[in-house]
């Protein structure tokens, strides 16, 4: 057995935490199955050396009987500002003898008081308030006069910033830090600058953008109005430890200098204007002469809490080429990369000294090959940059301030016939980990999960975007449809966990929620199926992490949101939205024609249902009761207002038809009492089948629960049907049509081609059919239940749980030899569902299931499944499908 994967806070070797208690995680690796922790013993020193002796000085927990391996709370002496802190663990298993300790690995800590911070808060030079300032620039040198044994870098540029010193830029980030309320807390970033200091005089320079905090273009949700809208300004103190121990600091204030810059407006709606005529070239370099420059001003402290960045921080992820570059009719250039990405282009040309060029980015395309890229959300030209050239030669460029979502392209005024190597795209996103994958016999399918994985990740941009192209916004309703699929495919613990403190920051005094996140003065109606992102993210996270931190921290004010939808019931305990099953097919104005009124209330009771989940967690028996009282009071005037038993389906006061999704939602959360669940199955399943044609005919809401449930009911043959369409309206639709990533629309007329909130079919890949689905938080028991549908004969899943590689793969013969591979973790259990004729025919590695090693059959009476138990370790079944087994159930 061999203890790997140490992270603090979810990360390796994290630099500038400030948290008092930070999580300590690992994971075993074992090729012996069974392999199960009983004890840890872990050891903190704030040396290498003492740690090497065995000396936690700083913390020894001593033998801790628990096989908890994961958000372990430090719980030591108290930690110190800029300290590094070694540590390392050893694991009992169910022996007396202990293991090997751990590689040692560290975390270093950031500045933890408000008395740490030297610096002043500094901005460029003041301009008239009607006019948009070009980003500053700030400067200064230091000399050191003696040999660096370490520095640090502590930074935080508002909107953004880009640090360089003596001429290089520091670090890999880009539009840092992320995206917060403003008016309640802001990211600094620590960086390691041990090695771009040296001896003699160094020269630190910042470049300043106005992100989201200062944003001028004007914009239907008021960005440029929100409350802490104002100047770009910049806070930076510099720590450095010498060879000799002694120590010193430079910090931003006013003797600093600042001129403004080239880059003479920067907009993440409009783009950037660029005139390479004024730059200042060789600016951070210590031999820059800035005597014409002007003193940085002084600028009213941020009035909120400083936070040390730990989330994956924004970066350029890849570089990818255009597939091509056509000359239109009209001189322009239309370069294609043939998918739609987000970030920006790098060009680099040649031309006469003021000529300006323009690049309009976008998604598609006009009917008179122009780049479509109008937004009328945004009262300025949208994604568009401006590049002024400087006539010195070839000249190298890329915003530096603003990201755009596009696939075209268009070069207006280029002095040059641009080659397919003078452009690069740059693809820029949170630094996320992909943990997860999924692949089967069905091509299609294949693809649908990358266009939904390629969307996902076009959106995480510190915060959960709803498009890259046209708002950049955190809404709520798309984000909590998508959490659990995206949780399957990459590693988002602490992108939520900072999104829903997000959340917080923004929650009123009486517990309202806003439909975007961050939010400042728009955005503020009443919709329960958006603003349930609250409770249901958060729980989300427990049960895929198994981390019960973001519960802990968020109960009270999560009941306080609770409480304020119990507010806004009606007396017969029925609710309002002003959002439903949104953009549903041939939806005229995106709203669901059905209304909103059912899908609010059985929001609010899925919003109680779960709190009351979180209160049983955290120990609130009181808060069980309650909120199961008004759930259970929501349930009945569900049921008695919207379910007609004359026609056995549940509809609204407004005469839309046989609308799925009102039926479908009252099955997924149980509010359909059992007498009257055949009815609504039996409409449910005419309207599917004999009306459309198994086509599904759902909004967002509707879609991430359409295939869960008839799966559930029996019906996953007809669930895949409609995974497989290849009609509208059908994810297969999108793809037939030349389309990779996902539509807002089902329509192919959709605005944005860049919305990943029907992606949740990926949810049903995972838990349906490859049949993984937590039994217990953080999978460290779950099951596997294979449902073998349609016309596959393959499938394979594999996810990242807190205890290691989750594996599932089956294939199916066509004479119905079944095998199917599980992996189980180490530290976890699973149940497994193998699909047989018989269960007296089903082997493990070529053992008699009843006599196989290290697995325990169940006896339960599963129809077409033998069931077993099993700890770690990987499986090998082998069972028998009969024919009979492969015609699925119809209606």
């Amino acid at each position: 057995m061999k203890i790997t994967g140490l992270k603090t806070e979810y990360t390796v070797t994290p630099i500038g935490i400030d948290t008092l208690e930070p999580r300590l995680s690992w994971r075993l690796e074992s090729d012996t199955r069974g392999t199960k922790q009983k004890s840890y013993q872990i050891l903190v020193s704030s040396n290498l050396e003492a740690l090497s002796a065995h000396d936690g000085e700083v913390w020894n927990t001593g033998p801790i009987l628990s096989d908890q391996s994961h958000a372990i709370r430090y719980a030591g002496k108290g930690l110190t500002s800029g300290q590094r802190y070694y540590w390392k663990v050893r694991v009992w298993e169910q022996t007396d003898s202990p293991s090997d300790w751990s590689e040692p690995t560290w975390w270093e800590m950031g500045l933890l008081q408000e008395t740490d911070w030297q610096g002043k808060w500094i901005g460029g030079t003041t301009v008239p308030s009607d006019t948009e300032a070009a980003a500053p620039l700030l400067r200064t040198t230091v000399q050191l006069d003696k040999r660096i044994a370490n520095a640090r870098a502590y930074i935080c540029g508002l909107g953004y910033y880009e640090l360089w010193i003596n001429g290089a830029k520091i670090g890999n980030n880009v539009l840092d830090p992320g995206f917060t309320n403003y008016d309640r807390r802001a990211f600094y970033v620590t960086h390691d600058i041990t090695t771009n200091l040296s001896k003699g005089i160094n020269c630190i320079g910042v470049e300043l953008g106005r992100g989201f905090y200062s944003i001028q273009t004007k914009n239907v949700w008021n960005w440029e109005q929100a409350s802490w809208n104002s100047e770009p300004k910049l806070l930076i103190q510099v720590n450095i430890t010498f060879e000799d121990g002694t120590s010193q600091w430079v910090a931003s204030d006013e003797t600093w200098r600042t001129a403004s810059g080239p880059r003479l407006k920067n907009s993440l709606y409009s783009g950037e204007v660029y005139d390479a005529r004024l730059e200042k070239s060789g600016w951070t370099s210590t031999d820059y002469d800035d005597a014409d420059w002007s003193k940085a001003a002084l600028v009213t402290p941020l009035p909120v809490k400083l936070q040390s960045q730990i989330i994956p921080p924004i970066q350029i992820i890849e570089t990818v080429q255009p597939i091509s570059i056509r000359h239109t009719d009209t001189g322009r250039y239309i370069v294609d990369f043939g998918i739609n990405i987000v970030g920006w282009v790098e060009f680099r040309v040649q031309g006469n000294a003021g000529q300006s060029l323009q690049l309009r980015y976008g998604e598609k395309l006009n009917p008179d090959d122009t780049v479509y890229n109008e937004n009328s959300y945004v009262h300025a030209e949208s994604q568009t940059d401006h590049y002024i050239l400087c006539g010195n030669g070839i000249e190298v460029w890329e915003p530096t301030f603003s990201y755009k979502g596009f696939r075209y392209v268009q070069l207006d005024n280029w002095p040059e016939a641009p080659g397919l190597d003078s452009i690069t795209g740059k693809i820029v996103r949170s630094s996320v980990r992909t943990t997860g994958r999924f692949n089967s016999s069905n091509p299609l399918l294949n693809q649908i999960y990358e266009a939904t994985n390629r969307t996902i990740l076009n959106n995480l941009h510190s915060i959960p975007t709803d498009t890259p192209v046209y708002e950049k916004n955190g809404w709520t309703g798309d984000a909590h449809l998508i959490a659990e699929t995206a949780n399957h495919s990459f590693d988002l613990l602490l992108f939520w966990e900072k999104w829903v403190q997000d959340i917080q920051d923004c929650q009123k005094p009486d517990g309202a929620i806003p439909l975007i996140v961050p939010a400042s003065a728009w955005g503020w109606d009443h919709a329960p199926v958006w603003t349930s992102v609250y409770v249901l993210i958060p729980w989300y996270l427990y049960m895929h992490y198994g981390d019960r931190s973001v519960l802990e921290r968020h109960y009270s004010t999560m009941k306080a949101y609770a409480d304020w939808e119990i507010s806004k019931l009606n007396e017969d305990y029925t609710a309002h939205s002003v959002l439903g099953d949104w953009v549903p097919p041939g939806s005229t104005d995106w709203s669901p024609p059905e209304g909103s009124r059912l899908m609010a209330a059985a929001y609010v009771f899925h919003i109680l249902k779960t709190v009351g989940q979180i209160a049983e967690v955290v120990g609130s028996d009181s808060d069980v009761k309650q909120y199961s009282y008004v759930a259970n009071k929501i349930a009945e005037s569900f049921h008695a207002t919207f379910f007609n038993r004359d026609k056995g389906i549940y509809e609204t006061e407004i005469e839309a038809g046989y609308r799925q999704a009102s039926n479908l939602i009252p099955l997924a959360f149980g509010l359909t009492p059992n007498e009257d669940k055949d009815q609504v199955v039996q409409h449910l399943m005419h309207d599917i089948i004999n009306v459309r044609d198994k086509h599904l005919n759902t909004g967002i809401i509707g879609t991430k629960y359409i295939l869960p449930v008839l799966t559930d009911l029996g019906f996953g043959d007809i669930a895949y049907a409609i995974a497989d369409q290849r009609t509208y309206p059908s994810w297969g639709f999108w793809l037939e049509n030349g389309i990779h990533t996902l539509m807002e629309e089902w329509e192919l007329k959709s605005r944005s081609q860049n919305h990943y909130m029907f992606g949740t079919i990926v949810e049903w890949f995972y838990k349906y059919l490859a049949g993984i689905q937590p039994k217990a938080p953080g999978y460290q028991s779950f099951t596997v239940k294979p449902h073998i549908v349609g016309s596959l004969t393959q499938v394979s899943a594999e996810m990242e749980t807190v205890y290691g590689q989750l594996l599932v793969s089956w294939q199916l013969s066509i004479d119905g030899d079944y095998s199917l591979i599980v992996t189980v973790p180490a530290n976890s259990q699973a149940t497994i569902f193998i699909p047989a004729a018989y269960s007296d025919g089903v082997t493990e590695s070529g053992v008699a299931l009843e006599f196989a090693r290290d697995v325990k059959a169940i006896d339960i009476a599963t129809k077409d499944y033998a069931v077993c138990q099993v700890n770690s370790g990987t499986y090998h079944f082998r069972s028998r499908i009969l024919p009979s087994q492969l015609t699925r159930r119809t209606l």
